[in-house]
C-alpha cells in the first residue's frame, strides 16, 4: 500500500506544540508574584514538573496524530475493500484480476486476491494436483492477509502503551508536586495555603495531563483494534468466496 510519511506530517505539530508550551512556561510576573493562572502555575512549576508534563504533551500529540492517520487509512481501505468486492463478484471466474487490484491500491481484498491468482497461475492442478493447488492458493491469501493487516496495525501499539504508562508519568508528577508541598513546609515552619498552594497545584496538573493524555489513548486502541478485527474477518471471508468461484469445492 502506498501511504504517505506519517512522521514527516506529524513533526512539525509536535515541535509547534512543544514551542507553544515552552512559551508559555516562561517566567509570568504580574506586580512581583505569580499570576493566579493555570498557565502562570505551569510557567512557576519546577523544571521536573515541567519535563513531567512536556513528555505527557508530547505522548498526546502524537496519540491523536496516530488516531487521525489510522482512522483516515481505515476508511480508504474499506471504501476501496467494497468497490473491489463489487468489481470482483461482477467480472468472469477467469477473469485476470491484476487490472481491478492496481485501481485499488489500498484494499486489503485486492492484495489478497492477487496472491491467490498468483499460487494459483503457479500452481496447477496438473503439476501439484487439485488438493494440493486448494492449499497453496489458500495459504497464500492467508499469508497475504495476514500482510495487509500487520502493515494497518502500524503505530496501533503506541496508544495501548499510552494508555498505560501516561497514568504513572502523571503520578510521577504528583508525587513529585506533594514532596514539593512537604519541603515547603519544612522550609516555611507553617502549614498555610500559601505555602502548600503551589506544590499541590503542580500535583493536580500532573494528575490531569497524565489522564488527558491516557483516556484517548486508551479508547483509540480499542477503537481501532475493533476496525482491524472487521478488515481481517472480511478479508478471511473473500479468501473463502474466491477459493469458491475460482477453485470450486476443495477435492479430496
Amino acid at each position: 500500500m502506498d501511504l504517505c510519511d506519517f512522521t514527516r506530517k506529524v513533526k512539525p505539530m509536535v515541535l509547534a506544540l512543544v514551542a507553544s508550551l515552552v512559551a508559555s512556561m516562561l517566567p509570568l510576573q504580574v506586580g512581583g508574584a505569580a499570576a493566579s493562572s493555570i498557565p502562570s502555575l505551569i510557567a512557576h512549576a519546577s523544571l521536573f514538573s515541567k519535563a513531567v508534563l512536556l513528555i505527557l504533551v508530547g505522548l498526546s500529540v502524537y496519540t491523536w496524530a496516530i488516531l487521525y492517520d489510522r482512522l483516515r487509512v481505515y476508511g480508504k481501505v474499506r471504501s476501496q475493500d467494497a468497490a473491489f468486492l463489487q468489481a470482483f463478484r461482477g467480472a468472469e471466474n477467469a477473469a485476470d484480476l491484476r487490472m481491478v487490484a492496481m485501481q485499488h491500491p489500498q484494499s486489503v481484498l485486492a492484495r489478497t486476491a492477487l496472491a491467490g491468482q498468483r499460487a494459483g497461475d503457479q500452481h496447477t492442478s496438473e503439476s501439484v494436483g487439485a488438493a494440493a493447488r486448494f492449499e497453496l492458493v489458500q495459504r497464500a491469501m492467508d499469508r497475504a492477509a495476514d500482510d495487509a493487516t500487520s502493515d494497518l496495525e502500524k503505530r496501533v501499539g503506541f496508544l495501548a502503551t499510552t494508555g498505560s504508562v501516561a497514568p504513572f508519568i502523571g503520578l510521577m508528577g504528583t508525587v513529585w508536586g506533594v514532596m514539593v508541598s512537604f519541603v515547603n513546609i519544612g522550609a516555611q515552619g507553617s502549614a498555610t495555603l500559601v505555602v502548600v498552594a503551589p506544590g499541590i497545584a503542580e500535583a493536580l496538573i500532573a494528575t490531569i495531563a497524565g489522564l488527558a493524555a491516557a483516556i484517548p489513548a486508551a479508547i483509540g486502541y480499542n477503537h481501532l483494534l475493533g476496525k482491524l478485527r472487521e478488515i481481517g474477518h472480511a478479508a478471511g471471508q473473500f479468501t473463502s468466496e474466491y477459493l469458491d468461484r475460482r477453485l470450486g469445492a476443495r477435492h479430496s
